[in-house]
């Protein structure tokens, strides 16, 4: 009998010790979401978000030579380039 709740113990305990790391894997998880890559460059970024605005003016020129008969070419060659400039961030 004596085995037997001895047993029982060491089931509940390692039960408990499985919820626990389960709980705590999970906060840490969580807790990493947002959190940017490592290791974060700010300058790099910054630099990768100006090559692409810089590709969504030339694009913006590409549209204008091309729409350029439309009487309403600003505003679709503005829109695209907007759309562009939203994707960079």
């Amino acid at each position: 009998m004596f085995l037997n709740i001895k047993h029982l113990n060491i089931r509940s305990v390692l039960i408990l010790l499985a919820f626990i790391f389960l709980t705590f894997n999970n906060t840490i998880v969580l807790a990493q979401d947002n959190k940017p890559e490592f290791p974060y460059d700010p300058e790099e970024k910054a630099t990768q978000t100006k090559i692409c605005a810089k590709v969504c003016l030339k694009r913006r020129d590409a549209c204008i030579k091309i729409e350029g008969a439309n009487p309403e070419f600003e505003q679709i060659c503005q829109s695209q380039m907007i759309i562009c400039i939203n994707q960079c961030r």
